[in-house]
């Protein structure tokens, strides 16, 4: 009992830091985003408000994926976990979409940016990115790679991509003037975080196609004993 309270209580401290981290910052760039007038600020922003959504579904997903009458994957990976992932990858896809469509329309009236401002609060969110990365990849590290897991810490190196983006927009548009490169930059962003969605679509598709197998079959983790009986099954209707 004490050891499963204690998981419990590890995974709510390391979704929960990171979680309201996000939260704080995201508000303050959304708010800087208008101030400033740049939309890969604002770009950032979106995203860090799905990962607050991200983060506090992974919690859930921890949480429920702990409780013994829960279907699981042989992996470990629970329906929860499954459509969490889901969920974050749809998020994901959504940010990209709402990037596109705001780049499109900035390159054809350009918006004035301040530099200034742009570089302070991107940078400032650069850092507390790094140390929610951080955070993840150690949790990950230390108490085995989870699926949900992976889709929080993609969230969050998206996000760092995006700070990053937006630091160098800051710099460019405060030293030379050039208001273009907040929406190139912004394109920019969303095909990075188009890539790291097409891989999670992937790693979400090649789970389920197991955990379907699975759960139909043998919950308790008898896939090898299943995968041998098919593998006869098949080499009998093969003669």
């Amino acid at each position: 009992m004490n050891t499963s309270t204690h998981h419990t209580h590890d995974d709510h401290d390391h979704y929960l830091v990171p979680f309201l981290l996000i939260l704080v910052f995201a508000i303050v760039e959304a708010v800087g985003s208008w101030y400033t007038g740049s939309l890969a600020l604002l770009s950032d922003a979106g995203h860090m408000f799905s990962d607050v959504a991200a983060l506090g579904l992974a919690w859930m997903a921890s949480v429920m994926g702990r409780r013994a009458h829960v279907a699981r994957h042989r992996s470990g990976v629970s329906y929860a976990e499954l459509i969490v992932s889901i969920i974050n990858a749809i998020t994901m896809l959504l940010v990209v979409i709402f990037i596109v469509v705001e780049a499109i329309s900035r390159f054809k009236h350009p918006h004035h940016v301040q530099g200034m401002g742009l570089m302070v609060i991107a940078t400032i969110g650069l850092i507390v990115n790094l140390v929610v990365a951080k955070q993840l990849h150690h949790q990950a590290h230390h108490h085995g790679e989870s699926l949900n897991n992976s889709a929080a810490f993609l969230h969050v190196l998206g996000d760092l991509l995006g700070s990053v983006a937006a630091v160098v927009a800051g710099v460019v548009i405060y030293f030379t003037g050039w208001m273009l490169i907040d929406p190139i930059l912004s394109l920019l962003i969303s095909l990075l975080l188009l890539i790291l969605t097409l891989n999670l679509i992937r790693d979400i598709f090649l789970t389920l196609k197991g955990q379907l197998t699975q759960y139909h079959h043998h919950p308790h983790d008898h896939h090898h004993e299943h995968q041998n009986y098919e593998q006869h099954s098949h080499e009998h209707h093969g003669h």
